[in-house]
């Protein structure tokens, strides 16, 4: 096969352009902890998420900012010492019956998530807002 002059000239000129830096988007690991006194025994979340700038968006002024939780992992202590949490579900189980433990942790995940979007110092999105305003 055999190429015309002009293009290997072009692939040359190519291969020497410059490199153009385009858009930059920054996305940040939050670690955030909250904590719910039950009486008997308290539950404490570390919830782990990304957020990142949402371009050329703002809400009165402030940059708005994408949330993604990635992971909420729950503890327990029972007066104020913290407890095995196979132990401590076992223990819910026996008392409260099947199911229980799962609605107990579904239950407070959502509490933890509306309280997250609700306290959060990267402003969010109207969607959002009006999701975990009640």
């Amino acid at each position: 096969m055999r190429f015309e002059s002009s293009l290997v000239t072009n692939l040359k000129l190519n291969k020497m352009s410059k490199i153009i830096k385009g858009q930059v988007n920054v996305d940040m690991s939050v670690y955030t902890e909250f904590s719910k006194d039950m009486g008997f025994f308290s539950i404490y979340a570390d919830v782990w998420s990304v957020v990142s700038e949402t371009v050329g968006v703002t809400l009165n002024g402030k940059q708005v900012y994408d949330h993604d939780i990635t992971e909420i992992c729950e503890q327990f202590r029972i007066n104020g010492k913290k407890v095995k949490r196979d132990g401590f579900e076992e223990l819910y189980v026996k008392l409260y019956g099947d199911g229980a433990f799962a609605k107990l942790l579904m239950d407070f995940e959502k509490e933890v998530e509306s309280e997250y979007y609700k306290t959060t110092e990267y402003t969010v999105g109207p969607g959002i807002q009006a999701t975990y305003k009640k």
